[in-house]
């Protein structure tokens, strides 16, 4: 007989759900539960719970189980080992701080289980409590010398969204801070546009002698293109890729981008992630690209 488990195992067994069924997917009713130690009206229970789960009510999360069979899909942002974030920790070691000073001082075997574990938790969190800033000085310097001197740079750029180092040349225009992040506005010479760069992303920056293009300026050379788009997959990419997104009531999406080429590009890549609903004619355009490449390809 499966034991009926309490609020915070069905907790614990509701996280670890989303990572085992995007690996064993058309997985039985009756294999989870088995897996899980659970009913199989308990697992039942959390499907149903994990249908209501989503960033919002607009992205919720795809589940089919009605067959006896269990599928998931738009979960991109659950499907991870659960951890704890360095505020849950912190209130963890509170907790256990107070416990112990509650503790009668003859359960002496508890109080070392206590130590032994705020010890365990100390370490795994002393590489995030730091006073090291986040932005490296002689990068920020660097590109004040060049916004200075009217000087192109050559950057070292990740991009966590593909988790790839590029090389580029830019002309920086200014630094900015936005949401306690510090950015830099560009113009990039490979993809030919303004750009925003996390100045904590850029790995490597150094100062040319070549001067910037006088025809090059923010939001002169180009004029921004307010867009509004909605995410259907890759939430977290796609909110990576585009640095700025502001969320309308209904679920989508604002942002201005610089270059249609780029913007048409970044919707194939995300092969349906991304929906352009407005400007319509850019809409159009992408869907003409789509079609051509759907002709060519047969």
């Amino acid at each position: 007989m499966v034991r009926k488990t309490n609020p915070t195992e069905k907790a614990a067994r509701l996280l670890d759900l989303v990572p085992y069924l995007y690996s064993h997917q058309g997985i039985s009713i009756a294999e989870l539960s088995t897996e899980f130690s659970a009913s199989e009206s308990e697992i039942l229970s959390d499907l149903n719970t994990l249908w209501m789960c989503g960033e919002s009510r607009f992205d919720l999360v795809d589940l089919e189980f009605e067959s006896g069979f269990v599928s998931i899909r738009n979960a991109e942002t659950l499907n991870m080992v659960r951890s704890l974030s360095v505020q849950e920790t912190m209130s963890i070691l509170f907790g256990i701080d107070l416990l112990r000073e509650e503790l009668d001082q003859t359960r002496q075997d508890l109080v070392s289980e206590i130590d032994q574990m705020r010890t365990l938790i100390d370490s795994k969190i002393s590489n995030v409590v730091s006073a090291t800033p986040s932005t490296n000085p002689m990068i920020q310097n660097a590109i004040e010398a060049a916004i200075r001197g009217r000087r192109a740079m050559k950057v070292s750029y990740h991009s966590v969204s593909d988790d790839r180092v590029s090389e580029r040349t830019i002309e920086p225009f200014e630094l900015v801070t936005r949401d306690k992040k510090l950015f830099v506005h560009a113009y990039c010479r490979e993809a030919q546009s303004n750009r925003t760069f996390r100045v904590d992303r850029i790995e490597n920056a150094t100062v040319t002698d070549s001067e910037v293009d006088a025809t090059h300026s923010w939001g002169e050379s180009e004029k921004a293109i307010q867009i509004i788009l909605r995410i259907h997959a890759n939430s977290r990419k796609v909110h990576e890729t585009f640095n700025d997104l502001s969320q309308n009531p209904d679920g989508t999406y604002t942002t201005a981008i610089f270059s249609k080429q780029w913007l048409v590009r970044e919707v194939l890549a995300a092969a349906g992630g991304i929906e352009i609903l407005e400007p319509l004619s850019i809409r159009k355009e992408i869907l003409g690209v789509v079609r051509n490449l759907e002709t060519a390809c047969r």
